[in-house]
């Protein structure tokens, strides 16, 4: 199920609202989708949002509960303008690399899995940078973990900052996802005054006057 946190916070005078939408995410498209789909066990998010310049860092782990080894290739859409500064797959306690696909590459392999999987859900990231990386065979009961980060900068629209973060695992999942965390923390210029979301309940602690974690 898509999950949309909308969060929105007023600066000083002025009311800068920073709206968070969260939409599709970090994914492993198998090659061979008729043999099942990886488990995510959990999805952790960390945000860091000072003055419109955002750090994204995720956390993922994948688990493989069916009956055959699975391999495919991890797919993160990208925010336009996102500048990737980390990422790192685990896979036997060695570190691999990732690649950022330009948007033509990433159409291709969205159209194509498309077409066998018959998913149209995958056509609306066609037109989007992405971060990719071969998985080889995960075993029965294997797991691996994949951690990213990118840097973004806001830019405001009559006083709104827009800041859309992909989180839609459960779609790829095999079974349900009960472990996801979002921590967004806040640092302003000017005097941060409320901080609020019209859609989910979520917990605001203000530890100074322009500085707050939800």
């Amino acid at each position: 199920m898509k999950r949309l946190l909308f969060l929105s916070l007023s600066i000083g005078l002025l009311f800068g609202l920073l709206q968070v939408i969260v939409l599709a995410d970090g994914m492993i498209l198998p090659d061979h989708p008729e043999r099942g789909w990886l488990t995510v066990t959990y999805h952790h998010v960390s945000v860091s949002v000072e003055d419109g310049v955002v750090i994204t860092r995720v956390d993922q782990e994948f688990r493989n509960d069916t009956s055959h080894p699975i391999e495919g290739r991890y797919v993160f859409p990208l925010p336009h303008g996102a500048v990737v500064s980390d990422f790192s797959m685990w896979v036997d306690g060695e570190r691999l690399e990732g690649k950022v696909l330009g948007a033509d590459e990433a159409r291709t392999i969205y159209e194509d899995y498309v077409r066998r999987v018959l998913d149209p859900a995958l056509l609306e990231y066609v037109d989007r940078d992405t971060l990719a990386a071969r998985i080889f065979p995960i075993p029965v009961g294997g797991t691996r973990r994949i951690e990213l980060s990118y840097t973004e900068v806001l830019q405001a629209e009559s006083g709104i900052y827009r800041y859309l973060y992909p989180l839609d695992t459960e779609r790829f999942s095999a079974s349900p996802l009960e472990d996801v965390r979002i921590d967004i923390n806040l640092k302003t210029s000017s005097a941060l005054q409320a901080v609020y979301s019209p859609t989910h309940k979520i917990a605001v602690s203000k530890e100074t006057g322009k500085q707050a974690s939800v």
